[in-house]
């Protein structure tokens, strides 16, 4: 009795309960637990998870198979004997063209930080397919309110930088006066400036495609990290003004089914692509609700004039399909669901299909409007060399898209941009190539990858080296002389090679290099 006495009292409880309950009691207390664990870990942050898939190792560049011999590049495809185009013609009545000036100059009198949505990059499609991660910029790459030094990470520096800051600093001294970038009419804003002096030499670009010129000015800006709250001041102009006055124009530009510019235009779906895509990056560099709206009805016409199971051409639902006029409508899906803006998944499908449907299965090129298409022309260049633009839309695309770095149509598709490396050299001078080679490189390789750092280095030398310096009012932009300049101008040429020396930090690598 006494020993019974002694006997602690856990003891002696533990040895009158019965084996099934102290199991049960264990598990109880075990799955009390895990459930306060849980609990603590999901408390700490609500936000939505992006998961971005990081190779242990990547694979170097040389160590990819090279592509097979490669045919001939000399077939030349007349843009005009392609096929005949139906243009898709309304007129402004029918259009019902909604002009909200006055709504967006209400709306955007002063700071609007009262107007910015709470979760601009929480993308509402539990499936999303593009896993971006970024620095500063949010999802958008390491943009971080204007120039900064991330270049030097991917082989940029002052150089780059300084030819990006001399560029937007020529761009706004050109924006006219309602907002928009004119084709043809940018030198009346020549001396607006009393420094720069001189004016800048006409081309002869098309004026049609002042929609799409605008757009990529802005993008240029919106790539350095530049919003409607940037409040630097170059030469007297408030960058911020700057970029709000060219998004107020766009929107001023969009009709009631979300088609930015006019429908009349030949090709005006390049014009809307690209301004839909700047108006995306508007909207996710800053959750402004000033550029919501029209963001997502940009994309929403963007997804109704997508050919179905395909991609896009220069109108809406033409039923043909070509890859520059698709590359760019998966630009701006890419931006528009990082933005938070509601892609389906059905639009990623068909640019997939498209891409398949063009790609050569033995070298790997991409094609125009088919298989195996040869260079690209149209009447106003037909002296220019071809090059590997499609190759890297391709690549690109699939990169976003899929982010499989062990696709061997992506190394094939490096191959050939290696092959074809930018120079400034009379007929081979080609903008629209070394930006998307940039972009494709930059993905597939950079920052620090061997292939990557060659290409980089032919681009610096090609771009940066041959940019305006001490020119007067010409100071900053670059001469309109590559193969589609003649249709784009200055604008087209000096916001287009921004954009390429702005490669570094303006999308983060998919592959997470570093």
């Amino acid at each position: 009795m006494e020993n019974a006495t002694a006997q602690p009292f856990t003891d002696r409880l533990i040895s009158r309960t019965p084996w099934w309950a102290i199991s049960i009691g264990l598990h109880a207390v075990l799955a009390l637990v895990m459930v306060y664990v849980v609990a603590l870990g999901s408390s700490a942050d609500d936000e939505e998870a992006v998961v971005v898939h990081v190779a242990k190792k990547l694979r170097p560049l040389d160590e990819f198979d090279p592509p097979k011999d490669l045919p001939p590049t000399n077939k030349i495809l007349d843009l005009k004997k392609t096929s005949e185009e139906t243009v898709f013609r309304k007129t402004n009545e029918d259009r019902k063209v909604e002009t909200r000036d006055e709504d967006f100059r209400e709306m955007a009198r002063g700071d609007d930080t009262s107007l910015v949505d709470k979760n601009p990059f929480k993308s509402r499609n539990p499936n999303s397919s593009i896993g971006l991660q970024g620095g500063g910029g949010g999802k958008f790459g390491t943009r971080i309110g204007g120039l900064n030094d991330r270049s030097r990470d991917g082989g940029g520096g002052p150089d780059t930088q300084g030819a990006v800051r001399e560029a937007l600093k020529w761009l706004a001294r050109h924006q006219g006066s309602k907002g928009s970038w004119s084709v043809q009419g940018y030198s009346d804003r020549c001396g607006s400036v009393a420094k720069y002096t001189g004016r800048c030499i006409p081309n002869p670009g098309y004026g049609d495609y002042e929609v799409g010129v605008t757009g990529l000015a802005l993008l240029a800006f919106l790539g350095a990290g530049y919003s409607h709250h940037s409040r630097d001041l170059w030469d007297g102009i408030r960058v911020g003004d700057v970029v709000r006055r060219g998004l107020e124009w766009l929107i001023s530009q969009q009709d009631t089914d979300g088609c930015v510019g006019s429908r009349e235009v030949h090709r005006h779906l390049y014009n809307h692509l690209i301004a839909a895509l700047a108006l995306c990056e508007a909207y996710g560099l800053t959750g402004s609700l000033l550029t919501r709206d029209a963001a997502q009805k940009s994309l929403d016409f963007t997804i109704a004039a997508q050919n179905p199971d395909r991609g896009w051409r220069y109108v809406s639902r033409q039923g043909e399909n070509d890859t520059s006029v698709t590359g760019w409508g998966a630009m701006v899906l890419k931006s528009a669901e990082i933005s938070g803006l509601s892609v389906p998944r059905t639009a990623y499908d068909g640019i997939r299909t498209w891409l398949d449907l063009v790609t050569s299965s033995d070298y790997y090129r991409v094609g125009y409007d088919r298989r195996d298409t040869g260079t690209v022309y149209d009447e106003h260049n037909k002296r220019f060399n071809g090059h590997e633009a499609l190759t890297a839309i391709g690549m690109m695309a699939r990169i976003f898209m899929d982010r499989n770095r062990g696709d061997a149509r992506l190394a094939g598709g490096a191959q050939l941009l290696l092959r074809d490396l930018p120079k400034w050299d009379g007929n081979d001078i080609d903008f629209y190539y070394w930006y998307n080679g940039s972009l494709a490189m930059f993905q597939f390789d950079g920052p620090s990858g061997t292939g990557w750092l060659r290409w980089n280095g032919a681009m610096k030398e090609a771009v940066v080296h041959h940019q305006n310096v001490n020119a007067g009012c010409k100071t900053g932009s670059w001469e309109p002389i590559d193969r589609w300049s003649c249709e784009g101008g200055r604008v087209y040429s000096t916001a287009l090679n921004c954009l390429t020396l702005e490669v570094y930090y303006r999308y983060a690598n998919v592959f997470g290099a570093r």
